[in-house]
């Protein structure tokens, strides 16, 4: 309403003005219709007197009178006319006012729909938004799961062919094992026939008395041997005769004897072969005594 107002303030003072002049002219024939009309009172001496003359001057003031009354009527017309005219007018400006207003409130609403539509319109493009980007994470996670589990399944069968090509290495493994102890079984019991054999021949003891006899010539005879030595030597050795490792078990000679005999072995090495491979012993024990 104050809007309309501030918009419209010359029409409203108009209308105030209208308003105004149609109230001052009622005033103003309410006043006029309540005045007596003159009364023209003639004095007539009661002297010589007229009668034709005092007939025209009633006739002139009856005239007087009517014209008088005429005026009045047509101000009083007039009157009535402006007040009408005043009264459309205003009526008019308060009908023109009124579609003013009435304009003014279907274009206020107007502008409130069309802000609301308005508002209506990018809610839902929000929403749209919103639920474009929700789909769109979801599709991502979608993604970043299938990914995930395609990268698992992967392991899962990884694993799976590394456990299987790992058994079947085992199981070569083991059938390779068990056919290298097979080979190695059958090679023992052929080395233990043929040991045997040659035990029953004597060519151990002449594979042994070779080694004592080599140990012998290389040994250095310390001042502090006493008769009968006898000492017994514990010798570790490979196929091709060669000394790993010495060393002295019982023994009736002191250290330096030990020492000497240690030195003689080693001197020795590397040491006969066996005549056959079936004789041949890692760890190989012999007696040494010199005086034998």
């Amino acid at each position: 309403m104050g809007g309309f107002l501030r918009q419209h303030t010359g029409v409203v003072l108009l209308s105030v003005l209208l308003h105004g002049s149609v109230l001052a002219l009622l005033v103003y024939a309410e006043r006029f219709t309540e005045r007596t009309p003159i009364a023209r009172r003639i004095a007539i001496e009661a002297t010589v007197v007229d009668e034709s003359l005092i007939q025209r001057e009633i006739e002139r003031l009856d005239r007087l009178e009517q014209e008088e009354v005429r005026r009045q009527q047509e101000r009083e017309r007039l009157a009535r006319e402006q007040a009408e005219a005043a009264r459309g007018e205003l009526e008019a400006e308060q009908r023109r006012l009124e579609a003013a207003r009435e304009q003014q409130q279907e274009e206020q609403q107007q502008r409130e729909n069309e802000t609301r539509e308005a508002q209506l319109r990018i809610a839902d493009l929000q929403r749209q938004r919103e639920q474009e980007e929700r789909l769109a994470r979801e599709e991502q996670e979608r993604r970043k799961e299938a990914e995930r589990e395609r990268r698992l399944e992967e392991e899962r069968i990884a694993r799976v062919r590394a456990r299987e090509e790992e058994r079947r290495r085992q199981e070569e493994q083991e059938v390779a094992h068990q056919a290298a102890l097979e080979a190695e079984l059958q090679q023992a019991l052929a080395a233990e026939d043929e040991r045997l054999h040659a035990e029953e021949a004597g060519l151990l003891d002449e594979y042994i008395r070779l080694i004592e006899n080599r140990i012998q010539q290389n040994w250095i005879r310390p001042a502090s041997a006493v008769p009968g030595l006898e000492c017994i030597v514990n010798v570790t050795q490979i196929p091709s005769g060669d000394v790993i490792d010495v060393r002295i078990g019982r023994c009736n000679g002191d250290e330096a004897v030990i020492r000497s005999i240690e030195a003689a072995v080693i001197r020795a090495s590397p040491l006969p072969r066996p005549p056959i491979p079936a004789l041949f012993e890692r760890n190989l024990q012999v007696v040494f005594h010199p005086e034998a």
